[in-house]
């Protein structure tokens, strides 16, 4: 592991004035506001807790459980932020509501991912763990993310996911390889958020709708499959929550 730093989550949070039970145990992270947005509404007397810079975080009560709403990032280095900021704050339990891109055949655009780990392609997650470190999903957030999926019906596929920073920069020789070692697919967030809920001792997952095929070229944001698959994402989230 690498030094820890002289400005810590704790005096982050207190800048901030947050303390350290602000937020919910439990905590469903879009990258997007507009996703956030699309959330709220599950949440039963939500309060804005939070609010930085363009990120906010509701907290409020779904089924029985006090859970907390906000924008996480879209992007490595802001979802770093923002995760410290859940982890110092209260959350012990995240589950990341995202998206990514297909390297396999077989998942297919409007799929979901579950998330079981991640290669982190990233340059953040760099100034927290060394090369060698193995960033994956907490087990009882991916069993019930699954448990989930499968009592909903929706089609999805467990696997490895790579995160990059430059997501048009893949070549196509990269693709190849990542097909060849099996990743299921590939973002620009899912890594950083993974690692650094694991080094604070927090248990963290990931599901994601699958927007676009890599291995051809298909993108599909505007597809009306990827906006169906978005909504079984939240949908898959919110029926995990009571299995943990």
């Amino acid at each position: 592991m690498l030094k820890e730093p002289h400005f810590t989550p704790q005096k982050m949070i207190s800048m901030l004035g947050l303390k350290a039970d602000s937020l919910g145990p439990y905590a469903l992270i879009p990258g997007p506001k507009e996703r956030s947005e699309m959330m709220l509404g599950l949440l039963e007397s939500p309060s804005k807790n939070f609010t930085f810079l363009d990120y906010e975080m509701h907290t409020g009560n779904l089924d029985g459980k006090r859970v907390t709403v906000g924008n996480g990032g879209r992007y490595a280095p802001d979802t770093a932020m923002t995760t410290e900021i859940l982890c110092a704050a209260g959350a012990e339990s995240l589950i990341r509501v995202g998206s990514c891109g297909s390297l396999q055949d077989r998942v297919k655009i409007g799929d979901l991912v579950i998330v079981t780990g991640a290669i982190r392609g990233e340059g953040t997650t760099s100034y927290y763990v060394t090369k060698n470190f193995s960033t994956v999903a907490n087990s009882d957030v991916v069993q019930a993310l699954q448990r989930a999926a499968e009592s909903l019906q929706v089609r999805y596929h467990l696997g490895s996911i790579f995160t990059t920073d430059a997501l048009f920069q893949e070549t196509p020789e990269l693709i190849q390889e990542l097909n060849g070692q099996n990743v299921s697919s590939i973002d620009m967030v899912t890594s950083t958020f993974l690692t650094i809920a694991q080094l604070r001792q927090k248990k963290a997952g990931a599901v994601l709708a699958v927007s676009d095929e890599c291995l051809y070229g298909k993108l599909a944001f505007r597809d009306p499959r990827f906006f169906a698959a978005e909504q079984k994402t939240i949908e898959v989230a919110r029926k995990a929550l009571q299995y943990l």
